[in-house]
């Protein structure tokens, strides 16, 4: 069995007396439609071992501007937070837009007309029945069509066809369209303004501190008091030179937090996974603060620190991991959201074994 740890961390009051800033904090809305756009192209070939267990996804290729929900293929996103345990109907519910039962199935499901007939009547056998007329005006059904691999939308106009004739696939999950693993997230309807925290494989991180950035501070020497980013390689990992890094208080308990530094993943490269898999990307990886959510592992990472303006991108980093083959290190860099010296806050796990000793009892 395949694991591949990729995961988006959501906010984790600490204190009843935080619940008042919930509004304030950029996690307490975000969604995967919300995401930044990327700032520079992104393309990562992803693991053999990985890839099988991810319905065949190999490799994600984001350009400049591209917003993560048009380009991160389906796969990752269930990897991430179990999207494929969701259904068109439940995706209505929480987003309050019920399916109309007189929409196309290409209004209402469109990502159907991308996968393959095959795909289409192993999820929902009733679809073997859908009427179809061959290119010789022969008329006959779906399932005697007798052309498995072939792509749905190119043998059915979905348009002619509603959801009342076919009620049941609006209850059928995602994950059972195994061709759906490929395509971005904005191919289903509503998917990408579900917020995270209800996301099926959302678990609240235990441990988390909420940070908010004090100051930014560029082309620094010698970094390494304070220092809570790194990687499972290099826990609390110091900068040299050019170094750009945020400086962060907690906004409520831990006093011992205050001063702590977040090196930025643009000035500082880190050695980074485990076992084969750590041989990806050269065995590196942008420092960063890792959480474990339950369902996997992320890294924040802060990117684009801007003096001028007191302002940065918390991005997040993801991984893949295989069976007996280990991790590859956070590789994979997703912008999230902005944050500055002004206003914003976000959840950084504090009180794992690497922060605590390293940052309360050696400073």
């Amino acid at each position: 069995m395949l694991r591949y740890l990729a995961a988006i961390c959501t906010i984790l009051l600490l204190f009843p007396t935080v619940a008042q800033a919930q509004n304030n904090d950029p996690f307490s809305q975000a969604t995967i439609g919300g995401m930044s756009r990327f700032t520079s192209p992104v393309r990562a070939q992803i693991p053999d071992r990985a890839s099988d267990a991810l319905g065949g996804a190999s490799e994600i290729n984001c350009p400049r501007g591209a917003a993560p929900a048009t380009c991160i293929p389906m796969a990752v996103w269930n990897a991430t937070f179990k999207t494929g345990d969701l259904t068109p109907a439940a995706i209505a519910a929480t987003t309050g837009k019920p399916i109309d039962p007189n929409a196309s199935l290409a209004a209402a499901t469109p990502w159907l007309s991308r996968v393959t007939i095959a795909d289409a009547i192993s999820a929902d056998p009733a679809m073997a029945n859908l009427p179809v007329t061959t290119a010789d005006g022969t008329r006959t059904t779906l399932g005697k069509l007798g052309a498995g691999n072939r792509i749905l939308g190119r043998a059915v106009d979905l348009r002619q066809t509603t959801i009342s004739q076919f009620p049941q696939i609006q209850n059928i999950q995602l994950k059972r369209f195994p061709g759906l693993a490929k395509l971005p997230a904005n191919v289903v309807p509503g998917l990408s303004q579900i917020k995270i925290a209800n996301m099926p494989g959302f678990r609240m991180p235990a441990g988390v501190a909420l940070m908010k950035l004090d100051v930014i501070r560029t082309k620094e020497r010698n970094i390494q008091h304070m220092v809570m980013s790194g990687s499972n390689q290099q826990p609390n990992a110091k900068c040299d030179r050019n170094c750009d890094y945020g400086e962060f208080h907690p906004w409520v308990g831990m006093p011992y937090l205050r001063g702590a530094k977040i090196i930025s993943g643009d000035s500082l490269s880190v050695r980074g996974g485990e076992g084969l898999l750590a041989m990806v990307n050269g065995g590196m990886e942008p420092t960063g603060v890792e959480a474990n959510i339950g369902s996997g592992g992320i890294k924040f990472v802060l990117r684009n620190l801007n003096p001028r303006t007191g302002s940065a991108t918390v991005a997040i980093n993801l991984r893949f991991c295989g069976w007996l083959v280990g991790c590859t290190p956070y590789f994979i860099g997703i912008p999230l959201f902005p944050i500055s010296e002004r206003n914003n806050w976000f959840p950084i796990v504090a009180t794992n074994a690497s922060v605590y000793r390293q940052v309360k009892l050696r400073n």
